[in-house]
């Protein structure tokens, strides 16, 4: 027997097998947290679709797979200069893809308003209310509203409201809201005014999901028998987007080196987390579904405070006085 072939520690002859359990395990973890993919490759040619945010994260994703669909996608950015980068970035892939950019700030009320005046009597299939603001610091609008409430809630209620118009031109349109399961300690937003002293991020982040989640549930009520449809979704945590630029975690260098591969691990792509946009977006399935919540192209209960209609009812009510618009009614 040649015992100069023999491996001298039992690692030598095990470790190919430590390596492959491992890979195995991080395999299992990520296509598990990655979510579900769309079922369905439904096209949507000729469709008109709005995208807030649509700069980076899930909405640049969600923007490039309805282009690559055939949609005929607006993609509404605060920032002109990211938004000619996020096209620029789908066209590299896609050159014939229908792409037009278009500047919305959804923490002022008037560039909602001149936005919704620019885009006429156009119709709208798709409205997919997707910007979203987190972790950031106290911070009031040119309006008076507290940032994250008029970017999440306030600035998305006003563009739907003013947009529906142009949804009944639809044959059937499709109202889709991004939120968050973070909603769920939060309190209903009764005021869209913050006490500096006591200003919480996380807490108004969760209020201000809340509060679409109410819009969402309260517009599907008033939009039954017509043909417009309203959903909301939770896309899951997920990293690459531009939400966590206020988190603590990401104010020292070395924090976010070593969090980085535990991102990679525990959270979605922004691919991944667009998948239940998309969904809502293009499955004939949900065609009549309204007033729902979402999560991995899965209809989920929400928790009771967000499925109340009297208290869906008082918050729309307060925020259509806020913002000095009519009540929707059937014509």
């Amino acid at each position: 027997m040649d015992f100069s072939t023999m491996p001298s520690s039992p690692m030598e002859s095990w470790w190919p097998y430590i390596i492959s359990l491992i890979v195995g395990l991080v395999t299992c973890i990520r296509g598990y947290l990655g979510g579900t993919s769309c079922p369905t490759s439904t096209r949507i040619d000729g469709k008109i679709v709005i995208v807030t945010g649509a700069s980076s994260g899930v909405g640049l994703e969600t923007c490039r797979e309805l282009a690559e669909r055939g949609g005929q996608i607006i993609m509404c950015c605060r920032s002109i200069q990211r938004g000619i980068e996020a096209m620029n970035s789908i066209k590299s892939r896609l050159p014939n893809a229908n792409l037009k950019l278009k500047k919305l700030d959804l923490t002022s009320l008037k560039s909602i308003r001149e936005f919704v005046e620019c885009f006429g009597d156009n119709r709208l299939d798709i409205l997919i209310n997707n910007a979203g603001l987190i972790f950031h610091p106290y911070a009031k609008t040119e309006d008076g509203f507290e940032l994250h409430m008029a970017t999440n809630y306030i600035g998305h209620f006003l563009l739907t409201h003013l947009l529906l118009k142009n949804l009944q031109r639809s044959k059937q349109g499709r109202i889709i809201s991004v939120c968050a399961g973070s909603y769920e300690p939060a309190n209903m937003p009764l005021t869209c005014e913050a006490d500096k002293k006591n200003f919480v991020p996380k807490e108004w982040f969760g209020q201000s999901k809340l509060g679409l989640i109410l819009m969402t549930k309260h517009l599907a009520r008033l939009l039954r028998g017509t043909n417009i449809t309203i959903n909301a979704l939770n896309p899951g945590m997920v990293r690459g987007t531009r939400h966590l630029r206020h988190s603590i975690l990401m104010r020292n260098w070395t924090v976010r080196i070593s969090i980085a591969p535990w991102f990679w691990l525990f959270m979605k792509s922004p691919k991944q987390g667009a998948q239940t946009s998309i969904y809502l977006a293009t499955d004939p399935s949900v065609a009549t579904k309204s007033g729902e919540f979402f999560s991995d192209c899965t209809e989920e209960t929400t928790i009771s405070k967000s499925d109340d209609p009297e208290i869906a009812r008082v918050l729309y009510d307060r925020t259509c006085s806020i913002l000095n618009e009519a009540p929707y009614k059937k014509t």
